[in-house]
């Protein structure tokens, strides 16, 4: 044990021994004689008297008088930290060194006896006060010390989880550094209804004690008992210590700690976040509690977000799906054409290597592309023969108008480029900006590749199909005017290697 720390005490008890003639002496539970005022040259057997003395009052927990075998008087009361004693204070009386003979080895005179009880139980209290202050500036460091951690680890956190693409990986991110700043042997999250949430990490050592973790996990959860007061009032359960609860003691060979938190938001709840110690020497702090609880809400409030953000998707989708269906049933002799361009392009995106997020981002684009005819009449859409310069340029506003009507909706805004610029030319000579070469964005490229294959190959009111090599020759010609070389190349590549597979886009989700 550590020995104690009277910190300033033994100043004022120098000062109150100079005052009051008399000399104090501390005495520590495990390491002996800690402080005296006035001790300089005392024999061997004297200071063997004063810690037999010592031991006395601690094993006696009370005042303690008697006298020593030099004449001095002995007075002395326990010192505690808390509940527990941990020394004794000592005070000699040097006035009755003068005591005569026949008195030496004599009990102190009841009236003094009761004067010093009072007094020393005064003294020891001001010296408890001091071990107590210290004591609790000690933890009050320890406290802010993670606080700090803690604080990092919330500032670390918190954006990531407060983001709309919380997923798995984050979940585990986030139960990888619960285990690392509350320094516990594992933390999880489990939630019944949403499994693909579901984390769990733990150290080796307890990898070691407890084998089947997720199960251990699982049984600990089965365990709470859902009445308890602090789950309904504060939304968590703890165990300070397994072996004294019985649901939990034959859970694990050795005795944890187990402190768990609801994930919930609202009328919600999506499971438990949870830590598990060995280490009983530790109690989970109030602050590792308030940590927890709002990793926890937050997590919550994400998920139900997140839940309500797929849902606002999902009715964004089947608004696109019946815009397109719409737009093909106006015009005979398109139907199919926004799934068959976007069939087109995500094979070219396949080709050029681009990722997961720009692939969607050109999904919806190519699907989009021709919103915009739904404003004009099936008259023009479906005449057999040219076109006036007037109709002419009602088509030509199809992309602007298809750019108006969903530029409203925020989960599109990323595809509405590629939509809006997919009849620029790369001379600089298409619409509706005379955009040029690499100013045009790449999804507009690839679907003015797409696109006009597709029309090529298609059967319109004022002209039959052409065979796809027919059209492909097609794209070569106009390659470096009307379209980008480049992409030309590309979709050649997955003309000859990929036009043949099973792939397909669909409206369907």
């Amino acid at each position: 044990m550590k020995m104690m720390d009277i910190g300033t005490s033994h100043k004022f008890l120098s000062s109150l021994a100079e005052i009051s003639q008399l000399d104090f002496q501390i005495w520590d539970a495990d390491e002996g004689l800690v402080f005296s005022s006035g001790l300089e040259g005392s024999s061997e057997p004297a200071l063997k008297e004063l810690q037999d003395f010592s031991m006395r009052i601690m094993n006696q927990a009370a005042f303690q008088s008697g006298s020593q075998e030099t004449g001095e008087d002995l007075f002395g009361v326990p010192i505690k930290n808390g509940q527990a004693i941990v020394g004794s204070l000592i005070a000699l009386d040097s006035n009755s060194h003068g005591k005569s003979p026949a008195t030496t080895g004599a009990p102190p005179k009841p009236s003094r006896t009761d004067e010093m009880e009072r007094f020393l139980t005064h003294v020891a209290l001001q010296v408890e006060d001091r071990l107590n202050f210290k004591k609790e500036m000690e933890e009050m460091t320890i406290e802010l010390t993670d606080n700090f951690e803690q604080l990092s680890f919330y500032a670390k956190i918190a954006g990531r989880v407060k983001t709309i693409t919380f997923s798995g990986t984050t979940m585990e991110e986030l139960v990888e550094e619960l285990l690392d700043t509350m320094r516990t042997d594992m933390a999880f999250a489990r939630l019944p209804e949403r499994p693909e949430f579901n984390a769990f990490t733990s150290t080796r050592e307890s990898s070691a004690e407890i084998p089947q973790q997720d199960a251990f996990v699982n049984s600990l959860i089965d365990a709470i008992p859902l009445e308890e007061p602090s789950l309904k009032r504060d939304n968590y359960f703890i165990v300070s210590d397994s072996s004294e609860i019985p649901a939990y003691r034959d859970l694990a060979p050795e005795p944890y700690r187990f402190l768990a938190v609801k994930m919930r938001h609202n009328e919600n709840f999506y499971g438990w976040m949870g830590l598990v110690s060995f280490n009983l020497g530790e109690i989970f702090r109030r602050s590792e509690l308030r940590l927890l609880n709002s990793m926890a809400e937050q997590v919550a409030a994400v998920i139900t977000n997140s839940d309500l953000y797929r849902d606002l998707e999902r009715f964004v989708i089947n608004m696109v799906k019946s815009l397109v269906y719409a737009i093909e049933a106006k015009d005979d002799y398109t139907r199919g054409h926004s799934e068959r361009v976007c069939r087109y392009s995500l094979l070219m995106a396949e080709r050029l290597g681009l990722d997961e997020e720009k692939r969607k981002i050109l999904q919806w684009s190519s699907i989009l592309h021709d919103s915009g005819k739904i404003g004009i009449p099936e008259s023009i859409l479906n005449k057999p023969w040219r076109l006036e310069d007037e109709e002419y340029q009602i088509i030509k506003n199809h992309p602007m108008k298809g750019h108006t009507i969903l530029e409203p909706l925020e989960q599109l805004a990323s595809s509405l480029p590629g939509m809006l610029h997919h009849h620029e030319r790369y001379d600089g000579e298409g619409y509706p900006q005379g955009l040029k070469g690499k100013e045009i964005p790449l999804d507009a490229r690839i679907i003015a590749v797409a696109d006009t294959f597709d029309a090529i190959t298609s059967d319109r009111a004022y002209r039959p199909a052409k065979s796809p090599e027919e059209a492909l020759k097609i794209l070569e010609k106009v390659a470096g005017t009307q379209l980008d070389p480049d992409l030309v190349e590309v979709f050649k590549e997955v003309f000859i290697h990929d036009l043949g597979c099973d792939q397909e886009c669909s409206l369907e989700e």
